[in-house]
């Protein structure tokens, strides 16, 4: 069958498919290569890409059509319609297969997302396991069928018809552009972020640029692959979904600058006070944030203090020490007694939970403090010699203030 049709087309070639199951599968094949070469000339006769109700109304119904290829090919009509059996295996087939590319898919994102390495561990395994093991089990349900035997069911026609028509919504041109072209790089976007994410996700940074080209190389088989073989279908669809929700994260993450674990690689963000993000909205000098501030007295003290602004507002940041990071308290508690203690690495530069501790001890020398210029105390100056018939000019001894003089009367 011709994998490069779309829209109603391809959905009435798939109709067509179903009624002529029946068939050798060699014979089959060729049926349907001669079937989609017609279906293309008859579309091309619209114009525009034409609708299911355009082609029935030109061709017949997928069953008639089918009738007509029969009795031109010299085969005998169908004798009964799809078993129900071959229907419960295109039912459970389908059914494998939504579990595996819905519930793996979530686990990993939970995982992608998560806080934790244990966590994103523990999620992703999971994510993995129900992905394989689901598609696995879609893959046995088909019990040898061919894959497009789930567009025999009920659901799987009225998915197929949902999914043609959004894709109809998409202009002509633009669909071939992305067959043609957007699959192909597709895969090479899927085996780079794949792999080279998975070498990264477990610290192997030395080998993740090579990973990342050999994971494309393979992605690029498998889509060849799957082309030929549409059981790969159960896993691939899958693995794209997983792809398509780990491309925008890495996207997300980069332009907010979170923290997620497959970004960190398993770094805790809150072992190490390195790590520590000051408010956006706290204390800033020259355009620098301010995490804490060490007070000294006129001796070089370091002594604790509370700060206000000039309305009496307490002046607070948030607290760094051993108790927000690892303990209960919040790690949004501010307060305004400074300085604030700061958890200290040890001798290793550890200062995780099991030996955090903190201080609040200034890690400078303060430099001297400028000296003061002091007033020297008034000294006692020479008592005045009276002289007869004139009021003596009292002179006092100079003191800090201006000189007073007394001058006599006549």
């Amino acid at each position: 069958m011709n994998s490069t049709l779309t829209g109603a087309v391809a959905l009435y070639l798939a109709q067509v498919r179903a009624q002529l199951n029946d068939l050798p599968p060699g014979e089959l094949e060729d049926v349907l290569q001669d079937v989609s070469g017609h279906l293309t000339e008859v579309a091309a006769e619209f114009g525009a890409e034409p609708t299911l109700a355009d082609l029935q109304q030109r061709l017949g119904t997928p069953a008639q059509y089918a009738d007509e290829l029969r009795t031109a090919a010299g085969y005998p009509p169908r004798t009964s319609p799809v078993s129900q059996d071959d229907l419960n295996a295109g039912w459970k087939a389908l059914r494998w297969g939504l579990i595996s590319a819905t519930g793996g898919p979530f686990f990993i994102a939970v995982g992608i997302f998560a806080w934790s390495r244990d966590e994103t561990t523990f999620f992703g395994l999971l994510g993995l396991g129900i992905l394989f093991v689901a598609a696995f089990l879609g893959v046995q349900a088909l019990r040898g069928h061919d894959p497009r035997i789930v567009l025999d069911t009920p659901r799987g026609a009225r998915g197929a018809a949902a999914i043609r028509g959004w894709i109809d919504q998409i202009p002509p041109n633009i669909r071939h552009e992305l067959v043609t072209i957007g699959q192909p790089v597709w895969w090479v976007v899927r085996g780079v972020i794949g792999a080279g994410g998975f070498f990264a996700l477990f610290g192997a940074a030395s080998v993740t640029v090579v990973g990342a080209v050999a994971g494309a190389a393979v992605s690029i088989w498998i889509g060849r692959k799957t082309q030929q073989d549409r059981r790969w279908l159960w896993y691939v669809v899958p693995l794209n979904v997983v792809a398509a929700i780990v491309v925008p994260s890495f996207l997300a993450a980069a332009y907010v600058g979170a923290s997620f674990g497959f970004l960190n690689n398993y770094n805790d963000y809150r072992g190490s006070s390195s790590h520590y993000n000051p408010p956006s909205n706290g204390l800033m000098l020259n355009g620098t944030p301010i995490t804490n501030i060490y007070p000294f007295d006129a001796q070089g003290k370091q002594v604790p203090v509370r700060l206000y602004d000039q309305d009496g507002n307490p002046i607070s940041l948030e607290q760094q020490d051993c108790a927000t990071n690892y303990g209960t308290q919040s790690r949004d508690t501010t307060s305004n007694l400074f300085p604030q203690a700061v958890v200290v690495p040890d001798e290793n530069g550890d200062s995780g939970p099991d030996n955090c501790t903190d201080t609040t001890k200034a890690p400078f020398v303060p430099p001297p403090a400028p000296a003061t210029r002091t007033t020297p105390p008034p000294t006692a100056g020479p008592t005045p010699t009276p002289t007869p018939g004139k009021t003596p000019t009292v002179k006092p001894s100079k003191p800090a203030g201006p000189t007073l003089t007394v001058q006599p009367t006549r």
